[in-house]
């Protein structure tokens, strides 16, 4: 998915920007990017506001919105090189701005997938066909019975999701899988 230019125009103040110096630019930067990967430092950032607390606030802000959705939709520092001249932002801040963006992109997607909401993608399915002969409880005795393990993966971390069902309710759930895959393949060719 490609960042729109709308999107990048609506992102960045590049008057704001402009008007700080190389020092509080390099500093919103790092700054920035800290926040986003979890290692927020409040002291450094209020030291800044000393000289232009408005200014300072609104360009963390502009910059920490830019690296997030640059990290997000996978943009390449060429990509985001051409979409931020279309802005007023000068060009020693755009080339440094990418600059800094090409050397921290992959710590931004990470801090970025640790932190979204998507399910665990499966890697794996083991499974074991058991007969029941007796059981104690209270379900039918004489069946047969699919063990079936699922290795996921969310975050870098493997788990394991283990169940039982039987013939009817693991035809279901296949059932249920091909439609799911069916509605898939049709929104991705519409």
């Amino acid at each position: 998915m490609e960042l729109p230019e709308s999107k990048v125009k609506c992102l960045v103040n590049g008057q704001n920007l402009n008007k700080l110096d190389d020092e509080t630019f390099n500093e919103i930067l790092r700054l920035a990017e800290s926040h986003v990967c979890g290692k927020t430092d409040t002291e450094a950032l209020t030291k800044l506001y000393d000289s232009k607390p408005d200014i300072v606030k609104s360009a963390y802000a502009d910059i920490t919105k830019l690296l997030i959705e640059t990290a997000r939709h996978d943009t390449s520092s060429e990509e985001l090189s051409s979409l931020l001249r279309c802005t007023t932002l000068s060009k020693t801040y755009i080339d440094r701005f990418c600059k800094f963006y090409g050397n921290h992109k992959e710590q931004l997607q990470e801090s970025l997938e640790s932190i979204g909401n998507s399910l665990p993608h499966i890697i794996d399915v083991d499974w074991r066909l058991d007969y029941c002969i007796k059981s104690s409880i209270n379900s039918p005795a004489g069946v047969p019975i699919y063990n079936v393990s699922l290795s996921t993966i969310k975050h870098g971390n493997i788990e394991n999701v283990k169940f039982t069902c039987t013939v009817q309710q693991l035809q279901e759930l296949v059932y249920k899988l091909k439609d799911a895959a069916r509605h898939t393949e049709k929104l991705t060719n519409s």
